[in-house]
């Protein structure tokens, strides 16, 4: 068990990861969080060629700016972080540092799926609320309070929040594995197998509800929102497990 896992050297690499993933990466990190002071500086500048009044951005713009901000930096981050373990040089260090493969993959799955995007999400909220208050506008029109109260695109997500989150952190993990298993092009590679797997699962889903499609009123009403929500839950459940154990086998076969 002690050569699997190990509290105290684990700690010590989970810091020494993380120290190296702050010095490589916190300036781009930084860029992603402080967009909506980017995007305010530039708005500000079209105002004053312009000559009209200055607005902050309303809460449709900056839930498009989120949203897009979240989609790449899901896509970039894993490849940014942990992309040269396939490196022959920088690889071959990585594979003699004194940790086990588990502990390997603890520390680079929490480091991008959890440490760094919360430093982002924290990041990009503060900068949102900041450029808010600057722009003359009530605390409530804040991007963080906008999210906190459950609503985005003008749609309640109390009932899809955890649903998301998953799906997020799932996304992660495709993207993380990417990193790991290609060794040229990882986000290019990724997304192209992310569009053929999301091709399969649309003829999957086709079929699915081809059959719904002759079933009777009654045995319809009997599926109920909850049934689909839970249906979806554990498949994204189901994906993450798959993503942590297919991260772990490639990481223990790595070759160079």
């Amino acid at each position: 068990m002690n050569d699997i896992f190990n509290l105290r050297r684990f700690g010590k690499y989970f810091l020494s990861d993380l120290t190296r993933l702050y010095s490589d990466n916190w300036l781009k990190v930084l860029c992603f969080g402080l967009i909506p002071v980017f995007a305010t500086v530039l708005s500000l500048m079209f105002s004053l060629i312009g000559n009209y009044d200055y607005s902050y951005a309303d809460i449709w713009a900056r839930d498009t700016f989120w949203s897009i901000s979240v989609v790449i930096f899901v896509i970039w981050l894993p490849a940014a972080c942990f992309g040269y373990v396939t490196d022959k040089r920088a690889g071959g260090n990585f594979m003699l540092v004194p940790a086990s493969t588990f502990e390997k993959t603890a520390s680079m799955i929490i480091n991008t799926a959890v440490v760094i995007p919360a430093a982002f999400i924290a990041i990009y909220m503060t900068s949102d609320f900041l450029c808010a208050i600057a722009s003359g506008e009530e605390m409530q029109e804040s991007l963080a309070v906008y999210i906190s109260e459950g609503t985005l695109f003008g749609i309640e997500m109390q009932d899809i929040t955890g649903q998301m989150l998953l799906s997020v952190h799932a996304g992660m993990l495709f993207f993380l594995l990417g990193a790991v298993f290609f060794r040229k092009g990882k986000i290019s590679k990724s997304i192209l197998v992310f569009f053929g797997l999301s091709v399969i699962l649309l003829f999957a889903l086709a079929f699915v509800l081809k059959d719904m499609a002759v079933m009777s009123d009654e045995e319809f009403e009997m599926i109920t929102e909850t049934d689909f929500r839970t249906v979806s839950t554990v498949l994204a459940i189901f994906q993450i497990i798959v993503f942590y154990i297919l991260i772990y086998f490639r990481i223990r076969k790595i070759q160079y």
